[in-house]
C-alpha cells in the first residue's frame, strides 16, 4: 500500500523484514579498493555539476532515507555522485546531522548507473571513507506478490546500524538517469545512447 506521507511505498520493505520476501538467488559484484578524496571545501557553493545549485533526488522509507547528489573529486576534479543515508527519528523525520556520506569512485559510477537502471541485478561497494569503513549495495528483488520489483539501497558505516531504503522501479531511474548525467560531463561529446549501450554490452559480458 502507498504512504501518502512518503515519496516511496515501503510495504515491501515490512514484508522483506518480517520474512515474507523471498530474496533472489544472485551475487553482487563488489568492489574493495582505496577510494579518491571527497569534494569538501567548505569555503565555496555546494557543487552543483550539470543540475541547479542544491538540486538533489531524496527517497524517503520508514527507517531510513537516501539522497542522490552530484559530487566532484578533489584530485582528479571527476565528475560524480554522492550517496547519502540518514536514520529515522519519527513520522517523515530523519537525523541528517548523522548522515552517512559516501563519494562514488570513477570505477564503481558505471557499475551504479547500470544497477539503477536495470541493466544490473546487483552492485556493491566497500572500503570507502578514511577508515575504509563505509559501504553501500544495491539489489534488485521480486517481491511474493508478483508486483514490480524494487531496488534495495543500503549505506553502511562500521558503529552505526544499516541504513536500508526500498525505491521503486521509476523512482530507481531517476537516480540512474542523474548519475549518467554527471558520468557523461567527463566525456565531450559522448551521448547518452552511446553510454547506454556500452553499459548494457559490459553488462552482457558479465564486466
Amino acid at each position: 500500500m502507498y504512504n501518502s506521507n512518503s515519496i516511496y511505498s515501503t510495504e515491501h520493505f515490512e514484508q522483506r523484514s518480517s520474512g515474507n520476501l523471498q530474496s533472489p538467488s544472485y551475487s553482487a559484484r563488489t568492489h574493495n579498493q582505496p577510494q579518491e578524496p571527497t569534494y569538501t571545501d567548505f569555503n565555496k557553493p555546494r557543487y552543483s555539476g550539470a543540475f541547479n545549485t542544491f538540486f538533489s533526488l531524496k527517497c524517503h522509507g520508514k527507517k531510513a532515507a537516501i539522497e542522490l547528489k552530484p559530487s566532484l573529486t578533489r584530485s582528479s576534479e571527476w565528475e560524480t555522485v554522492m550517496i547519502e543515508a540518514a536514520i529515522s527519528v519519527g513520522t517523515r523525520q530523519y537525523n541528517w546531522a548523522e548522515k552517512i556520506s559516501i563519494q562514488i569512485t570513477k570505477t564503481e559510477l558505471p557499475h551504479v548507473i547500470s544497477t539503477f537502471l536495470g541493466i544490473k541485478q546487483a552492485f556493491e561497494g566497500k572500503s570507502h571513507g578514511v577508515n575504509a569503513n563505509k559501504g553501500f549495495s544495491l539489489a534488485w528483488q521480486s517481491r511474493s506478490d508478483n508486483s514490480p520489483m524494487i531496488l534495495f539501497v543500503c549505506v553502511t558505516e562500521g558503529g552505526k546500524p544499516a541504513m536500508a531504503v526500498p525505491v521503486a522501479g521509476f523512482d530507481a531511474m531517476m537516480l540512474g538517469h542523474m548519475a549518467c548525467v554527471q558520468y557523461i560531463r567527463n566525456f565531450p561529446g559522448l551521448t547518452t545512447d552511446a553510454c547506454i549501450k556500452s553499459l548494457e554490452i559490459m553488462a552482457r559480458h558479465n564486466i
